[in-house]
């Protein structure tokens, strides 16, 4: 931490190096600026736009360090985020008169995801709710011609409909971290109605209702439904070709060879979700996850070494990408299946994370035996 500056630009430096420890102890330094932080609970201080931005920066560090209870507890001063101290017109003195609130609309989202990862799933889906509601609130206003507010003051049909556009976008958003948070939960029957609530609640552009169809779709799969997954790929597959017939390519396309490869495995047929996995990774080299769907079919089809190889060298030959949680935690217990004597190439793996990842990657999935 002493070897950056101390300010914002030293805290870009350490997030872009992915040292969030650091990160996190240099936001508790620039905090205590505004008499804020560690110790201060109860003390007369004053909230400003970059004072605000700061514990934002630090819950979502918090977040990422899977920090968790301590999030949560230093997140409890903030109530709801709708105190009085927390508005522009709180200080005249600072900021004229300007109105509204300096809480940035991600750290609402933020505080509202926080306690699903604390097992406190209804207390998460709650504050989404909540969150939910204002939002549609803001857009009901809008709709009857008048602010976001709900006061009567004149805007332009330009600024209305880019308003409309913003909080219709961010009712969006909120319904996703609802599906999040029903699939954290394995919830699947609530993400379904959620995303399907998502699909028919609003006119789409076909790219993304094409998006939210294919996952459709792979909610279906979690939750054993083979049938009602093939049905949403199949719709997914409708509007892709009427793109293809509006001038797009009419071969498949990335989207489209997972869901068909996610179904080969539902149908237990490995080799025909490898071909589909192999040939979407020749149209998206840098997707790792989808070597890591390769590597699970060749176990599966009873191919170990080249499970292992083809693994290894999606970690080797691109670590930045490939030190990825879900694919380390795959080749260590491929490691495991091939000796008994795995902890030394476990070992290996530990010191490429040190090399070339900072904190933001758990050594869990290494399943180290010390």
């Amino acid at each position: 931490m002493n070897d950056v500056t101390q300010d914002e630009r030293g805290l870009r430096e350490l997030i872009q190096a992915g040292c969030f420890r650091a990160a996190v102890n240099l936001t508790g330094q620039l905090l205590t600026i505004y008499g804020q932080g560690a110790g201060r609970a109860g003390h007369p201080s004053k909230h400003t736009v970059h004072s605000i931005q700061l514990w934002f920066t630090r819950f979502a560090l918090l977040v990422k360090l899977r920090s968790f209870s301590l999030a949560e507890v230093e997140s409890e001063p903030f109530g709801d985020l709708d105190h009085p101290d927390l508005y522009f017109q709180f200080y005249p003195e600072l900021y004229g008169g300007r109105v509204g609130s300096m809480v940035p609309f991600a750290f609402r989202l933020l505080l509202a995801e926080l306690p699903q990862y604390l097992t406190k799933h209804q207390e998460a889906l709650n504050r989404l709710h909540a969150l939910l509601a204002t939002v549609r609130k803001i857009l009901c206003n809008l709709e009857a011609g008048l602010c976001e507010d709900g006061s009567p003051a004149e805007l332009s049909l330009s600024d209305r409909n880019e308003s409309k556009k913003l909080w219709a976008s961010r009712e969006a958003r909120v319904l996703h971290s609802i599906v999040n948070c029903a699939l954290y939960e394995k919830d699947y029957s609530l993400a379904v109605q959620v995303l399907e609530l998502l699909l028919n609640g609003r006119e789409w552009g076909s790219h993304h209702k094409r998006a939210l169809q294919s996952t459709l779709g792979r909610v279906y799969l979690q939750l054993g439904d083979v049938a009602g997954a093939e049905k949403n790929f199949a719709l997914a597959r409708e509007l892709r070709q009427r793109q293809s017939s509006t001038g797009g390519s009419a071969a498949s396309d990335l989207r489209d060879l997972i869901d068909r490869g996610l179904m080969a495995v539902a149908q237990n047929a490995f080799q025909e979700a490898y071909d589909y996995f192999s040939k979407a990774y020749t149209l998206d080299a840098s997707n790792i996850m989808l070597l890591n769907n390769m590597g699970v079919c060749l176990l599966y089809l009873g191919q170990l070494k080249e499970a292992l190889s083809l693994l290894e060298g999606a970690v080797n030959n691109n670590p930045i990408q490939g030190l990825h949680e879900s694919l380390l935690l795959n080749v260590c217990t491929l490691y495991e299946l091939e000796s008994s004597y795995c902890n030394q190439k476990k070992l290996g793996m530990l010191r490429l994370m040190s090399r070339y990842k900072g904190d933001g990657v758990g050594v869990a999935c290494l399943k180290l035996q010390m």
